[in-house]
C-alpha cells in the first residue's frame, strides 16, 4: 500500500507500512490457526461457526489485502498526452460554508501541478436563504487571477444533484468531472494529477480519493471519527479497489469520465424511489453509473483534508443523511447489476452481514447477559482486538499535520472508535432506513464547523 506523499523530512516514516502490514498478517494468521486447531479441525463446522468463518474471511479481505493495493501510475508519455487532451471540470456544490475552509479549498486548487480547465461553484439555496459565496469567489478571482476559468452560479433550490448538473451542462466539452466539496482542501500539489492518472486505463470510469480530518485534534469525538473515517478508505474502498469495484465514492473528492455522467444525466435528475424523486445519494449514484460502464478504483495519493462534525447533533444528522441512500442504493445495485459482477456479491454480503449483525449483536451484548447473568467479556475482548487490527492502516498515512506518536495515540482509542462506529454505522442506519423517502437534500441550516486556525500542513506540536 502506497503512502501519502509528504515532505522528505518525514521520509523515516516509509518503514511504517511494512511493519504494520507484517503485524496485521501475523496476528490474523495466528488467530485463524488457533481457532482452526482448537475448535474446527477435528469436527464438522456448525451453522454458527460457518457464519463466524465467513466473517473471518471478510475480515481478512478488508484488513489484509488492502495492504497490497497500489495506486495507478501513468507513463511519462501518457501523462503528457493526458495533460494536453484532458479537460477537467471541477464541480463544487456549496451551502452555508465556513469562509476560511472555502477559501482554503480555492487556494489548494492554485497549487496543483495539473489544474482544472473550469472551476464551477454552485451555491445551493432554500426558502429564505441569502447567497454568501458569490462575493467570496469574485474577491478570490480578483486577488489571484487564476489560470483557469472560474464560474459561480446560485441554485435557489436545495438540490445537490441539480447543482452538479448546472455545472455539468455549462461545460459540455469537459472530459473529466471532478467532484469537490466546498469544505475539502486538497492535500498536496499532485492531487488532481494523481487522480487523473488512473484514467490512463481506458476501462477506469471513476476514481475515489482519500480524505483526512483537518480538525481531528479539536475533541475526543473528532479523533474517534477520524480513526473510523480514514479506515473506511484504507480498508473498505482499498479492498474493493483491488477488484475494480469501489461501490461508493466520497463526494468530497472523486473523478469521473464525463461520458458516464453525460450518458446518465437524465436518469440522475429524474431518479425516483417509490415515486419520489431523489435529490441526495449523489456520490453513490455517480459511482454506480461508472460501474455500469467499467471500473471504479481508489487512488490513495489523491488526498485532501475535510471537516469532521464536532458535536453529537451534527454527527447524527450527517450520518443519518448518508445512510438514507444505503438501503435503496444497494437494492438498486442488486437489481441493475449482474451476479457475474464482483460488486454484486460484495453488495449482497453487505446487506446480509447487516441483517446478521442486527440479530447477533443484541443477542450477545444484551440478551445473553440478562439470561445468564454473565457479561460477555470474551466477546468484548475479541471486539477490542479486532478494532485494533482493523485500525492499523491508520498508522501508514504519513500526515503532515500529525506526528507518528499522535497517530499511535489516536490508534490506541480504537475500541472506543469501534463502539462509536457501531452506533453511527449500524443503529443510525435504521434511522436512515426509516427516513429514506425524505427527498430533500437535508444539508446544514448554518455553518456548523470552522477550519482550525493553524494551516493543515503545519505541525502544531
Amino acid at each position: 500500500m502506497a503512502e501519502v506523499t509528504v515532505p522528505e523530512s518525514r521520509g523515516g516514516r516509509r518503514r511504517v507500512t511494512p511493519l504494520v502490514a507484517t503485524a496485521a498478517l501475523l496476528t490474523t494468521v495466528g488467530w485463524g490457526l488457533h481457532h482452526w486447531w482448537a475448535d474446527l479441525a477435528d469436527r464438522e463446522v456448525t451453522n454458527l461457526e460457518f457464519i463466524v468463518l465467513a466473517a473471518f474471511v471478510s475480515l481478512v479481505y478488508t484488513n489484509l489485502l488492502p495492504y497490497l493495493q497500489r495506486d495507478a501510475r501513468a507513463t511519462p508519455g501518457r501523462r503528457r498526452l493526458m495533460r494536453r487532451h484532458e479537460r477537467i471540470l471541477t464541480i463544487v456544490p456549496a451551502h452555508n460554508e465556513d469562509p476560511a475552509m472555502f477559501t482554503a479549498m480555492l487556494d489548494s486548487l492554485l497549487r496543483q501541478t495539473v489544474r482544472p480547465a473550469v472551476l464551477h461553484v454552485v451555491e445551493n439555496g432554500n426558502p429564505g436563504y441569502t447567497p454568501t459565496l458569490g462575493s467570496l469567489v469574485d474577491a478570490w478571482v480578483a486577488r489571484h487571477s487564476p489560470p483557469f476559468t472560474v464560474r459561480y452560479s446560485f441554485n435557489p433550490v436545495g438540490d445537490k444533484r441539480l447543482a452538479q448538473v448546472v455545472a455539468l451542462r455549462a461545460c459540455p466539452d469537459a472530459t473529466i468531472h471532478m467532484t469537490l466539496d466546498s469544505d475539502v482542501e486538497l492535500g498536496d500539489e499532485r492531487v488532481i494529477e494523481s487522480g487523473v492518472e488512473s484514467f490512463a486505463d481506458r476501462r477506469v470510469m471513476s476514481v475515489c480519493g482519500l480524505l483526512l480530518g483537518v480538525n481531528q485534534r479539536r475533541r475526543i469525538l473528532t479523533r474517534l471519527i477520524d480513526l473510523g473515517f480514514v479506515g473506511s478508505f484504507l480498508n473498505g474502498r482499498a479492498a474493493y479497489s483491488l477488484v475494480n469495484s469501489v461501490s461508493v465514492n466520497t463526494g468530497g473528492l472523486a473523478f469521473y469520465r464525463a461520458s458516464v455522467m453525460n450518458r446518465y444525466v437524465d436518469h440522475y435528475l429524474g431518479h425516483r424511489i417509490f415515486g419520489r424523486r431523489m435529490s441526495y445519494g449523489d456520490d453513490a449514484m455517480w459511482t454506480r453509473y461508472a460501474l455500469l460502464e467499467g471500473r471504479a478504483v481508489f487512488q490513495r495519493s489523491a488526498w485532501g483534508y475535510t471537516l469532521h462534525p464536532e458535536n453529537w447533533k451534527h454527527l447524527v444528522a450527517q450520518r443519518t443523511r448518508w445512510h438514507r441512500s444505503w438501503f435503496w442504493g444497494n437494492l438498486w445495485l442488486i437489481r441493475n447489476f449482474s451476479p457475474r459482477r464482483v460488486v454484486w456479491w460484495l453488495t449482497l454480503y453487505q446487506l446480509t452481514s447487516f441483517v446478521w449483525f442486527t440479530a447477533a449483536i443484541p443477542l450477545v451484548v444484551v440478551v445473553a447477559p440478562l439470561v445468564t447473568g454473565q457479561v460477555a467479556w470474551l466477546f468484548i475482548a475479541w471486539a477490542a482486538l479486532v478494532s485494533y487490527l482493523t485500525s492499523l492502516p491508520y498508522l501508514t498515512v504519513r500526515r503532515p499535520d500529525m506526528r507518528l506518536r499522535e497517530q499511535v495515540v489516536n490508534w490506541s482509542l480504537a475500541p472506543l472508535a469501534a463502539g462509536l462506529n457501531m452506533y453511527i454505522g449500524w443503529a443510525l442506519r435504521y434511522a436512515g432506513m426509516v427516513t429514506c423517502l425524505r427527498t430533500g437534500w437535508g444539508t446544514r441550516e448554518h455553518v456548523e464547523v470552522g477550519r482550525p486556525v493553524a494551516p493543515a500542513g503545519e505541525l502544531t506540536s
